[in-house]
């Protein structure tokens, strides 16, 4: 009766991992926006560039990474697009994993950092799946307190005019849209 009982335990714990192995991962969570973007750029043919992270500016080495390592928000033609979440000086403060741990990288030569308001106006950015209905909305004015005029689909490809805060006025469909959501998080991709 024990041998059994033993047999029965170990088939229901090895269904139990067999079943855990068949429902796919969770979803990555949107990345956050920051407050801006920094470009690394690379010359065609050079070797990979290792990025040296610290804890503080130029204080507490963390580790050394290469850019395809990082979290990205795109890549093109040897660009790395990375999202921002602090500045001082030449000193930009980024996530290093899909944790959200962050440390500091020093801008080097032919880097670029702009903030959304800068970056995002002109370009064409895909809205993201997977958000509540409410950041889909299409609104007259820039704020939470206009009425909607209209709402975007997912995946969706719109271009960007001007950016107020979280608030970003499209083109086509013409009216405001909230390219961060209140968490922080992009609610459109590069891509």
């Amino acid at each position: 009766m024990a041998r059994i009982r033993t047999t029965l335990s170990a088939c229901a714990l090895l269904v139990a991992l067999c079943a855990g192995a068949a429902h796919p991962a969770l979803p990555a969570p949107r990345p956050f926006g920051g407050c801006g973007i920094l470009i690394l750029r690379q010359d065609a043919g050079a070797p990979p560039m290792s990025l040296t992270l610290y804890r503080e500016p130029g204080l507490l080495r963390l580790a050394e990474y290469l850019p395809a390592a990082l979290p990205r928000l795109a890549e093109h033609a040897g660009e790395h697009y990375l999202a921002a979440s602090a500045r001082k000086g030449v000193w930009t403060r980024l996530a290093y994993d899909d944790a959200g741990r962050h440390g500091w990288l020093k801008q080097e030569r032919g880097w670029e950092y702009l903030p959304w308001r800068e970056f995002l106006p002109g370009r064409t950015v895909r809205v993201l799946p997977g958000m509540k209905k409410e950041l889909y909305a299409l609104k007259e004015e820039a704020g939470g307190g206009s009425s909607g005029i209209g709402a975007l689909n997912r995946g969706q490809q719109v271009t960007v005019l001007r950016v107020e805060d979280d608030w970003a006025l499209l083109q086509a469909p013409s009216g405001w849209f909230r390219w961060c959501d209140g968490d922080g998080r992009l609610t459109v991709s590069l891509q």
